[in-house]
């Protein structure tokens, strides 16, 4: 089987530390290095070539894994027009290939870190899991173990139980790395150098991040929002960047999130039509940005209770700070803005001023939770 694929230096990387059976493949980079694409190409090339094996790519949570590692899989079957869909289970998850199969699976999923062994493992974002979870699904693989994350922690199990092996590898890449980059997406993460320091550090060039400099760090994950006492929205208005709105359950003094909307180009009658179609009822409180006074106002004559937040960004992060704070799994890109979200930096200490980038959610929140706590507002309705 011939493919024809369009590949980097990254994929070379790991080709060859496949062909020398190294037992751990550490790829650390920064953003759009071609680090998860590589390794999935790197799986088909295997699926296809070898013999009676098991591959199983793993994450922490499965609609992170639909997002990411399986997405970028099935673009590269489908593109060598290898795609069959009789050979698809959808409901287990796993893909057939002659004698071989891939198999998809998160850790969420407790029957199946615990499950078969298999040949290859691929844990994609790789600092998700816990040392546990690591441990449960290497006892299970007699091969090799490709790991590939964005290195936003500074200390990590990573680094202190894998990259000490002697039989470990590690592959450093950037977005340098990719030449297949469209020049807008260059320019971005190249902003991140005048941004802040540290998110130069980890999206741009590769290299552990100072955790010190993390703001949210006492979220948790959850299955799916409760049934609550409370219920709030949170709404961040954008065009070209997302328009962002968040759902917040408020139970037991706890304070679940829900990604409920993130989406370029809205105009303010795409918004109204989608929060009809989301069933934002009337009851339900928005908790706006208040910069756009006509917005809300439009919003409010189409008949929802939205009202203008206390956009305050320190003591707005104070207050969820002092909240026990936790995200539904399949709140794919909220969790990609609280993993990053930091403070900047200057000379290496951190400012009393988030870095302004990838925030959208996390703002809408914000807006939600904060104006709520300063001043309830009387009649809220249980979910």
């Amino acid at each position: 089987m011939k493919l024809n694929l369009k590949s980097t230096n990254v994929f070379d990387r790991n080709y060859a530390e496949y062909q020398n059976k190294t037992r751990n493949v550490v790829n650390q980079g920064g953003s759009r290095s071609s680090k998860t694409y590589s390794i999935a190409q790197l799986f088909l090339v295997i699926l296809t070539t070898e013999n009676n094996v098991v591959l199983t790519v793993a994450r922490k949570t499965l609609p992170s894994l639909r997002a990411t590692a399986m997405r970028d899989f099935f673009d590269i079957i489908k593109g060598q027009d290898l795609y069959r869909e009789a050979n698809h289970n959808k409901s287990d998850l796993i893909y057939k290939y002659k004698s071989n199969e891939v198999e998809f699976i998160s850790v969420d999923q407790p029957q199946k870190i615990r499950g078969r062994k298999r040949r290859y493992l691929w844990l994609n974002e790789a600092n998700e899991f816990s040392y546990e979870d690591y441990k449960q699904l290497n006892m299970r693989t007699t091969g090799q173990l490709f790991f590939d994350f964005n290195p936003s922690d500074e200390f990590h199990w990573i680094y202190d139980h894998i990259l000490t092996r002697d039989d470990t590898t590690f592959i450093q890449s950037t977005y340098k790395d990719n030449p297949f980059l469209e020049r807008e997406i260059v320019k971005e993460i190249e902003m991140y150098r005048k941004l802040d320091q540290n998110y130069w550090r980890i999206y741009g060039l590769g290299e552990r991040g100072i955790s010190e400099l993390k703001i949210y760090t006492h979220w948790q994950y959850c299955d799916e929002l409760p049934e609550g006492d409370e219920m709030i929205y949170g709404l961040d208005f954008g065009y070209n960047n997302q328009t962002a709105l968040v759902k917040i359950v408020i139970k037991d003094q706890k304070y679940y999130w829900d990604e409920v909307l993130y989406k370029t180009y809205m105009t303010n009658n795409d918004l109204i039509e989608k929060l009809k179609e989301l069933k934002v009822g009337e009851n339900a409180v928005i908790y706006a940005d208040s910069a756009e006074p006509q917005r809300i106002e439009e919003i409010h004559q189409a008949g929802f209770n939205i009202k203008p937040s206390d956009k305050d960004v320190n003591k707005g992060i104070d207050t969820i700070k002092s909240k026990a704070f936790l995200i539904t799994k399949q709140s794919v890109n909220l969790l990609k803005e609280v993993k990053s979200y930091s403070w900047k930096e200057k000379d290496g200490k951190p400012l009393d001023e988030p870095v302004k980038q990838n925030d959208h959610l996390l703002d809408a929140g914000r807006y939600a939770i904060h104006t709520h706590a300063a001043s309830p507002q009387p009649g809220f309705y249980a979910v």
